[in-house]
């Protein structure tokens, strides 16, 4: 504990590395040792420390293997801030079902506590989750809850984080409503907000048992000032609010999740001023780095803000593929899913609250890990369930008397499902091609969804020739799906290439060489 306090004040001086590196010796240590509680307390400050550097796939990592330490343990509080990590991370990978799962299901943990400073965190995350999902009604109600526990809890200060989120959902609000109306509704609520929050600005003070989120709260902060200033008009008190120090004495790499919002504002400056040449230099310079970064959700904006300069411009065309009717639709979409999501969770929530499910925490989390490994949409396995059983078979596990075939199955011009059919049609097919998939593969092949329009098979114990047999069987099943009650000309077609192992390939190489035989096959080369 001593020593984790102290990589959190290392953190707290901007000293990242240094206080990860202590962090992790804290681990080896308590691994040595077989402490199971120290491990959980070393995982859960690395990740708030890789949450802080914006390494959020390390977080989901870290705050997982935490959450199953403290679950092991009966450690309900432990339990509920890694998963309210995990949410958090897995919100700005743009994973809203999985990011609202796990604060929903750290939100209940908590409220089985106690009341205290770690409820307002965990109700903060929940709303964040709920915001970053476009879910404002929700994620209102949610920070509104965190600002009210803070105040009853007597913490002013603690009450400064929801507060912030409030001011900064105002503003993806105003956003979001601008590019669907084509005006900026009143920002009236946004500088109120604004205001209540402005303690956040007159001290370094941290968190309660939150190290580097006021310096990141900081910079979001200050950027909702920028936005609130250039869609008032004041541009020149923009420009000077966007050019003052950033972070203090921070490194450059600290905190840098909240580097992507300077481009966004900037972009926002500019197209006051009516500079749409810079305006959409700055947009596409925060969309590249957002995806360098897998911040999805910054991506997103980049999207939205390039789609209405392009618009502006007249260039009709380039707008198009960010058309606002499938936006309005996929938005739609995606609600449903949370609402079903919600349910879930609360089944799962049920069975916790049993005290016998307490005794019994080790068999229960079998449970948990297994939805951890399914995918939502369509209920196969998803990649990390694939990555787990593939990467055993690689390296030191091949055997040139067991061999082990890879399969990609992409499906051809899907796009024009989701353009023409709508994405809630999409959906409906890759539940029917997944379906398909798991009714053509033998007892033994993993059939798996990577993502989007892409599936794959893992062949173990299979060579090259009954691999392909069974893809042809795959391929052939596929073509034959039909969608009467969305289209009566609705098929799709699949392109599957496979690979087989050698004894020197990695799963990135596996994977490579699948790709380009299912390339090769899409093509005709």
């Amino acid at each position: 504990d001593r020593q984790l306090g102290v990589a959190r004040q290392m953190l707290e001086s901007g000293e990242v590395e240094s206080a990860r590196s202590l962090a992790t010796a804290v681990l080896k240590a308590a691994e040595e040792r077989g402490d199971r509680p120290a491990q959980g307390h070393a995982l859960l400050a690395l990740s708030q420390f890789d949450r802080v550097l914006g390494r959020f796939r390390r977080v989901i990592d870290t705050a997982h293997r935490a959450s199953q330490l403290f679950q092991l343990d009966g450690d309900i509080a432990g339990e509920a801030s890694a998963l309210s990590l995990l949410s958090h991370a897995n919100s700005y990978l743009g994973r809203d079902e999985e990011s609202v799962e796990a604060a929903l299901l750290s939100v209940k943990l908590g409220d089985l506590l106690p009341p205290g400073r770690l409820q307002v965190h965990l109700y903060n995350y929940l709303g964040v989750a709920y915001l970053w999902a476009n879910s404002f009604a929700s994620a209102e109600s949610a920070l509104g809850a965190a600002e009210r526990l803070a105040l009853d809890d007597g913490s002013p200060t603690n009450a400064l984080l929801p507060r912030i989120n409030l001011a900064w959902l105002e503003a993806m609000r105003l956003f979001t409503e601008r590019y669907y109306s084509g005006s900026l509704p009143s920002t009236d609520a946004l500088r109120r907000r604004l205001a209540e929050c402005s303690a956040l600005f007159d001290s370094d003070e941290p968190f309660p048992g939150l190290p580097g989120v006021r310096a990141v709260l900081q910079r979001f902060g200050r950027c909702t000032q920028v936005l609130l200033l250039c869609w008032s008009g004041d541009l020149g008190a923009a420009e000077a609010k966007l050019a003052e120090p950033r972070a203090g004495s921070r490194p450059a790499h600290y905190a840098q999740v909240a580097n992507f919002f300077d481009h966004w504002v900037a972009s926002e400056l500019h197209m006051g001023r009516q500079d749409l040449q810079a305006a959409r230099h700055e947009a596409t310079v925060l969309l590249e780095k957002a995806g360098q970064a897998e911040f999805e959700q910054m991506a997103y904006i980049g999207h939205l803000l390039l789609t209405q300069l392009y618009r502006r411009q007249g260039q009709y065309e380039l707008a198009l593929d960010e058309g606002r009717a499938h936006r309005r639709r996929e938005l739609r979409v995606k609600a449903d899913i949370l609402d079903s999501r919600h349910k879930v969770v609360q089944t799962q929530l049920d069975i916790r609250r049993s005290e016998h499910h307490l005794r019994q925490l080790v068999r229960h989390s079998h449970e948990l890990e297994r939805l951890s490994y399914e995918d939502s949409l369509t209920l196969l396995p998803n990649r990390r369930r694939f990555e787990a059983q593939l990467n055993p078979c690689l390296g030191d596990g091949w055997d040139a008397d067991r061999p082990v075939c890879l399969a990609i199955i992409d499906l051809d011009d899907f796009k024009r499902v989701n353009d023409t059919y709508s994405h809630a049609a999409g959906d409906e097919v890759l539940k029917g091609v997944a379906q398909s998939i798991r009714d053509s593969v033998r007892d033994g092949d993993l059939p798996a969804r990577l993502g989007g329009d892409e599936f794959v098979i893992l062949f173990q114990h299979t060579g090259i020739e009954t691999a392909l047999q069974v893809c042809e069987r795959v391929r052939a099943n596929v073509a034959k799906l039909r969608w009467p009650h969305l289209s009566a000309t609705l098929a799709v077609s699949a392109s599957v290439g496979v690979a087989e192992a050698r004894s020197d390939d990695t799963p990135a190489a596996l994977l490579r060489r699948s790709d380009l035989s299912m390339f090769e096959a899409k093509t005709g080369s």
